[in-house]
């Protein structure tokens, strides 16, 4: 049963954001892509194979790993100024595999409340350091090619490797690389070939806009599984990130309302 939900539930999952982006656009589809969608369903996974305390310590590494799936963001949109679509994904992974380098002594040390700050920091810095082109006035959906089953691949096999070395790599390294942005990559690298340079900086600024969500679901699991257990932390962890999530939905709304007056 474990292996039939890692072999199509996370990959079904990546499909539904791959036909938003087609449906509603690049900039939707960085929102839906900041929502755990593939690390939330690892960490069950974790908590079910691993136990727990292996569960939670992983879930708090993958908080201070979102800082590195941050400059992947970044590295790749400013990268794309020279380099195609698959020079980008290179730079960017690079700079992820340097910044988790560099977290992997830290990531105990941070805590989960400076663990949020950090990220929080990270992501409006981001923004900001993300290329500034004219806004996407309207989205028109070009042809579809053959790539979902490309993407579900890609992300069943990231699952199936993640869960089954977690043993091996511990729950630090586990957590860390938990955040490795394999939705963000395939969506990223897909939307930069098909749609363009503008479209794909859409959905990474509406990424690093959702990824804080992403972070309170983190912080969330990694506080409440150890005295609630898996189910209760699940419903803690969903229910924080889909409020957070709201709440950064709105405040953009409510932004741009007072810009436009």
């Amino acid at each position: 049963m474990l292996l039939l939900l890692k072999l199509f539930l996370v990959p079904g999952l990546v499909g539904v954001v791959t036909l938003a982006v087609r449906r509603w656009g690049p900039a939707v589809g960085g929102w839906l892509a900041g929502l755990p969608l593939v690390a939330g369903p690892v960490l069950v996974f974790y908590a079910l194979e691993q136990g727990n305390a292996f569960a939670a310590r992983a879930a708090q590494s993958t908080l201070i790993g979102l800082l590195a799936t941050t400059g992947f963001v970044v590295v790749y949109a400013r990268a794309s100024a020279r380099l195609p679509w698959y020079g980008c994904v290179v730079v960017g992974w690079t700079a992820f595999a340097v910044v988790i380098r560099a977290l992997y002594a830290l990531t105990f040390g941070l805590g989960l409340g400076l663990g949020l700050v950090a990220v929080v920091a990270a992501t409006v810095m981001g923004r900001r350091a993300l290329p500034r082109l004219a806004p996407l006035s309207m989205y028109v959906p070009g042809p579809v090619r053959g790539d979902l089953p490309i993407r579900l691949v890609a992300t069943a096999t990231l699952v199936l490797v993640l869960t089954g070395l977690a043993g091996q790599l511990g729950s630090t390294l586990s957590g860390l690389l938990n955040a490795f942005p394999v939705l963000t990559t395939i969506i990223a690298a897909f939307t930069h070939a098909q749609r363009g340079r503008q479209a794909m900086v859409a959905f990474l600024n509406g990424y690093l806009q959702a990824v804080v969500g992403f972070a309170v679901f983190c912080v969330a699991m990694a506080a409440a599984l150890p005295p609630l257990g898996l189910a209760g932390a699940l419903l803690a962890a969903l229910t924080a990130q889909f409020v957070s999530h709201a709440f950064l939905l709105w405040r953009g709304s409510a932004f741009r309302r007072v810009v436009a007056r």
